[in-house]
């Protein structure tokens, strides 16, 4: 296992203060922290969102299946953690330290496959997602916080396309995604910063506007209240203070294949 280099996982398990990490990926961190010391917060604001993003769909909206496209640390705090005992979940990860944490950690109905969620055609049709994901139901895909890790000359949106296209009506999309608020913004500078920090040290990073997040969720119902900060879509409670600079960057939206 490769301990120089930075992953996009560990980085985040690193912001959260974890300890499934190595010192490059402490290095990438502390370099973000530069640029937003509450950048911690976001990183709890995203796992906040995919909690509720996850409840949502699987206590209310009936759903009870996921294919969750970014496996986090620590294992006991993902989708199959917060759905009810029985949903079936496959994650997708590539990353070593998550995938030795998965094989130790994941029981019951949560299975992972080692493939590149950008390769949507892999994924789709691996075997272990063909044996526990039945795709003439409804289901939740997941992408949190993974599709700005994909550059655009890898055409996310084709990828998403193909995601979209292999569900079932009734099934739904929740997306997290940096956004770029474009030239002039208050934040433009400090995005900018974060975006080249992300592919200094890790190889990936790319910022998107609103409208090209949108563009990611092709021919879906975005229910309410649409893209937004993640710490704003139906939060459990009000927010208390000002929100730090990624806490407004880190946006997200839930939507519906009608």
């Amino acid at each position: 296992m490769d301990t120089n280099g930075a992953s996009v996982t560990r980085v985040h398990n690193a912001m959260l203060g974890g300890s499934e990490n190595f010192a490059a990926d402490r290095a990438v961190r502390d370099r973000l922290l530069t640029i937003d010391p509450a950048f911690p917060a976001a990183a709890r604001d995203a796992r906040a969102f995919l909690r509720r993003a996850v409840r949502y769909l699987t206590w209310q909206a009936g759903i009870t299946q996921l294919l969750d496209c970014g496996l986090r640390l620590p294992i006991t705090d993902n989708s199959h953690v917060v759905a009810p005992p029985g949903t079936s979940v496959v994650y997708a990860s590539v990353d070593p330290v998550v995938l030795a944490r998965a094989r130790e950690g994941l029981a019951g109905n949560a299975h992972v496959i080692d493939v590149n969620m950008s390769h949507a055609e892999r994924v789709l049709t691996d075997p272990v997602v063909g044996k526990h994901l039945d795709f003439s139901k409804p289901m939740g895909l997941l992408h949190v916080l993974t599709l700005h890790h994909v550059p655009d000359h890898d055409d996310p949106w084709l990828t998403m396309s193909r995601y979209v296209d292999a569900l079932a009506p009734g099934s739904y999309v929740v997306v997290a995604h940096m956004l770029d608020p474009g030239p002039g913004h208050e934040l433009a500078s400090t995005i900018a910063r974060v975006g080249e920090t992300y592919r200094d040290g890790i190889g990936t990073g790319w910022p998107r506007s609103a409208e090209r997040i949108l563009d990611l969720m092709p021919g879906l119902v975005l229910l309410g209240p649409g893209l937004v900060p993640v710490g704003e879509w139906r939060p459990d409670e009000p927010r208390v203070g000002t929100p730090g600079a990624m806490q407004r960057l880190f946006v997200g939206a839930v939507a519906r294949k009608p």
